[in-house]
């Protein structure tokens, strides 16, 4: 079964600091992009929840030289600051990969701001603040919830991952990896 509009949406972005939890506090990094960039793509305004769909990262990467934490920000989205080097992102650099994403306020963390956090299905070696990130979200998993524990919150995040995998092996979405969007 192919895509059900409004999906595709394609998003072509770049990779920003987000609040850091995905990678200590769950174990499931997250490639931040501007949440204004998501919010501008086609996808029905306010619609918060969990996304699927496939990345594909590519351009130069970056070294996260200053974080400002959302404390000392007033718990806004924290600051960064990169350092680009001139080195191909990595060695998966071109390659189309599952992703879940979550947009929204994060609910069990009370973000004052929206975000816009992808989990790209893959086990990376480097970071990649800076570069360029291409996306296809092909469907919703669910809405934004609140979660009684940082376990739960992981459970739930497993499933999407699961949800999204699955969508993702039939025929209908399968396609799209070869999109011209991700040959760009």
């Amino acid at each position: 079964m192919p895509p059900v509009p409004p999906y595709p949406v394609f998003i072509d972005s770049h990779v920003i600091g987000g609040f850091g939890r995905g990678s200590s506090d769950l174990g499931i990094p997250t490639a931040n992009i501007p949440a204004s960039d998501f919010l501008a793509s086609g996808i029905p305004k306010g619609q918060t929840g969990i996304y699927f769909g496939l990345a594909k990262i590519s351009g130069t990467y970056g070294t996260l030289v200053r974080h400002t934490s959302p404390e000392e920000n007033g718990s806004k989205p924290p600051t960064t600051e990169i350092v680009k080097t001139e080195k191909s992102i990595l060695p998966e650099d071109g390659v189309v990969l599952p992703m879940v994403m979550s947009v929204g306020w994060n609910p069990f963390y009370g973000n004052s701001e929206p975000s816009a956090e992808v989990h790209i299905v893959h086990k990376f070696a480097e970071q990649f603040y800076g570069g360029d990130i291409k996306l296809a979200v092909l469907g919703y998993i669910r809405p934004e919830q609140n979660f009684v524990s940082v376990d739960a919150l992981i459970e739930e995040i497993m499933n999407d991952i699961r949800k999204a995998k699955e969508f993702l092996a039939e025929d209908g979405f399968k396609q799209i990896e070869s999109n011209e969007f991700f040959r760009a």
